[in-house]
């Protein structure tokens, strides 16, 4: 999963390496980071069951949310998103969490 974060946050940090008026920034990408690393290390809980689970999904998509509002809904695009989305189903799946659909779909603006 660590592979996927490092896709996701060079995603966003190539593109604000090809903009020089990008809506966003290197500190943005790190607050990123640190909802996925914060959501990966809740994941990883032993005594975590799904009512847990899904509200820690909940958790990271609204901060996700929040944060791509405040950089002008430019952080988070579709590669990015698509990324994300997968790094929830895997994190859900490695916790025997079982879920149907997309879980983010409730809360997700991105």
């Amino acid at each position: 999963m660590e592979e996927l974060i490092k896709s996701i946050l060079s995603g966003m940090l190539d593109f604000i390496e090809d903009d020089d008026d990008a809506d966003y920034s290197e500190k943005d990408i790190a607050e990123c980071k640190l909802y996925l690393d914060e959501f990966l290390n809740q994941m990883s809980l032993s005594n975590l069951d799904a009512d847990v689970a899904l509200s820690e999904v909940k958790k990271l998509v609204i901060s996700l949310n929040e944060l791509n509002e405040r950089c002008d809904e430019c952080l988070i695009e579709t590669d990015q998103r698509e990324e994300i989305c997968e790094l929830i189903f895997m994190a859900l799946t490695n916790a025997s969490i079982p879920f149907e659909g997309d879980p983010t779909e409730e809360w997700r603006e991105w």
